[in-house]
């Protein structure tokens, strides 16, 4: 909990609890698919190619170009993108679901701005609901 004066930004917060809620499918589940069945578990790549250095996207996109050509023809690609979204302690590296990092933090700043939304809007039919007056 935050104290008054100060501002918790969402984005440094570690939300996966929150971002799952209402998913079909829970986590452990999805962990269980994606490398059951990722095409990624049948490569010949070793995990250097799986791990871009990190530096700009642009590098970062040719760098990682052999392990994304294998995701393009990745059975559960969704999935696995979504669990790196869920499970960002993990999801912040690497090469999950067709994307490098870089897009993957774009995609969740997304998702935290959207449930920012949800929460304020929570928090003012709450109020309205304790006081129809608006006072």
């Amino acid at each position: 909990m935050s104290s008054p004066g100060r501002r918790v930004r969402l984005v440094d917060m570690d939300l996966s609890a929150v971002i799952t809620r209402g998913f079909a499918v829970p986590d452990r589940e999805l962990r269980q698919l994606v490398a059951a069945r990722g095409a990624c578990s049948a490569s010949d790549l070793g995990p250097d190619a799986w791990y871009p250095a990190g530096g700009p996207a642009d590098a970062d996109q040719r760098q990682a170009a052999a392990a994304l050509a294998v995701c393009g023809g990745c059975p559960v690609r969704q999935e696995c993108l979504e669990l790196s979204l869920r499970d960002w302690t993990v999801g912040q590296h690497g090469v999950w679901g067709g994307t490098i990092p870089a897009e993957r933090a774009r995609l969740r700043l997304g998702r935290v701005a959207q449930l920012a939304r949800a929460l304020a809007r929570s928090r003012e039919a709450g109020r309205t609901a304790a006081d129809p007056s608006g006072t």
